[in-house]
């Protein structure tokens, strides 16, 4: 199995996963989208809330902000004793806002219990305070996963197969087929085509090509080019390494289940 990155910043990386197959490419993709913990604001003890939106409301706002923290440093509630004995600093972060208006109140205004948690943006609007209004909480953040609920999701990931291009002779009207790829990944020379990773198999130019049947272009079940864009406080490569343990994870775990039958 080999991996070729392709793009890489901040927020997004995209790569190409060689000599692999569909079954490990969708497994990869699903625990990147669903499985990976992410640190999101739980439930919500409102003190005051003079402002013009209802605490349920506010309790969404507050769910779906981004947290920056360190995923080594914490774990699931239960996970390392009992439940009732939760509360630690290990698997719960408490953040607290003490606003009066007038002012809008920012993710910045985020007094957290840990230093090393913060929301992701400093300039996240929670709701707009008129003269004399107040608005004063409580929030606990832990630690969940997008399958049980989509403010833990961690990435938007996907991926397309490779395309490959197969060829019964030569295409014979090469501009027009030059001209009709939209996204300028097709190249043509004394006949012959190739093509890039930019290609999204569309068919446009297997459509127009002549004679008929002259040209096709597939994806290739052996080579899928990803694209993780993050939604959290992880950035994409702390994302795909936390996948990869997850998957390795699961794979020992059945392997020892098939040895006990």
């Amino acid at each position: 199995m080999k991996v070729k990155v392709l793009e890489k910043n901040e927020s997004m990386v995209r790569f190409i996963l060689e000599e692999s197959n569909p079954q490990f490419a969708n497994a990869l993709r699903r625990i990147a989208l669903n499985e990976v913990p992410i640190l999101a604001i739980d439930t919500v003890d409102f003190l005051y809330n003079d402002s013009v939106l209802y605490d349920e409301v506010l309790s969404h706002r507050l769910g779906l902000i981004p947290f920056v923290f360190d995923l080594k440093k914490f774990h699931f509630r239960g996970e390392k004793h009992e439940p009732e004995e939760d509360g630690c600093s290990l698997c719960e972060v408490i953040l607290v806002i003490d606003k009066k208006g007038p002012c809008t109140v920012y993710s910045k205004d985020m007094k957290s219990s840990n230093p090393n948690v913060k929301p992701l943006y400093d300039d996240i609007p929670i709701v707009e305070l008129e003269e004399g209004q107040k608005l004063k909480f409580e929030a606990t953040a832990i630690l969940g996963i997008g399958r049980k609920h989509a403010k833990h999701n961690a990435s938007r990931t996907h991926y397309v197969y490779y395309p490959i291009v197969k060829q019964d002779g030569k295409v014979k009207n090469e501009d027009d087929v030059s001209k009709s790829c939209p996204k300028d990944a097709l190249t043509l020379k004394n006949g012959k085509v190739s093509v890039d990773e930019k290609c999204d198999l569309c068919q446009e130019c297997v459509k127009i090509a002549k004679p008929e049947g002259v040209l096709k272009i597939e994806g290739d079940p052996t080579k899928f080019i990803f694209t993780v864009e993050t939604i959290s406080g992880l950035n994409p490569e702390e994302i795909m390494f936390a996948a990869i343990d997850i998957l390795k994870k699961r794979v020992r775990e059945f392997e020892k289940q098939v040895k006990k039958l």
